[in-house]
C-alpha cells in the first residue's frame, strides 16, 4: 500500500471529475439546447432519457468518458512518480467503486461498458505516463 500515492490518486480523481462535468455540459449544450432551469423533474428526466437513445450523444459520451479515464490514469501515474501502474490501477478501482455506488438513470449496458472499460483505460494512461517519466 505504501507504493500507492493517495494524494496522486485523489488529485487525479478530482481533475477527472472536473473534466467530466465540463464535457457533460458541452454535450448537453450540443444535444439538448432546449434544456432550461425551469423544467420540471419529469421533463428533465424525459429529456435525459431521450438523450440515451441518441446514438451521437451516446457514442460521444462514451468516448469522452473513456478519454477522461485515460487522463486520470496518466495523472495518477505522473503525480505519484513511482509505480505508475499501481497508482493508475488505484485510480481505476476508485472509479469503478464510484461508478457502482452512484445511482444513475442510465441503461444497464451503458453502465456495464463504463465499468468494464475503466481499469484498462486507466492503465493505458499509466503506459503513456511511463513513456514520459
Amino acid at each position: 500500500m505504501h507504493a500507492i500515492s493517495i494524494k496522486a490518486v485523489l488529485l487525479a480523481s478530482l481533475a477527472v471529475i472536473g473534466v467530466d462535468i465540463l464535457s457533460g455540459l458541452l454535450l448537453l449544450g450540443i444535444y439538448a439546447p432546449d434544456l432550461s432551469g425551469d423544467m420540471t423533474d419529469a421533463e428533465l428526466r424525459q429529456l435525459l432519457a431521450q438523450l440515451m437513445h441518441n446514438p451521437g450523444y451516446v457514442l460521444l459520451s462514451l468516448i469522452l468518458g473513456t478519454a477522461s479515464t485515460v487522463l486520470g490514469g496518466y495523472l495518477a501515474a505522473r503525480l505519484a512518480r513511482t509505480v505508475p501502474y499501481f497508482n493508475a490501477l488505484a485510480f481505476g478501482i476508485l472509479g469503478v467503486l464510484i461508478g457502482l455506488l452512484t445511482p444513475a438513470d442510465l441503461p444497464t449496458w451503458y453502465r456495464a461498458f463504463g465499468i468494464v472499460i475503466t481499469i484498462p483505460a486507466a492503465l493505458i494512461g499509466a503506459q503513456v505516463a511511463k513513456r514520459s517519466l
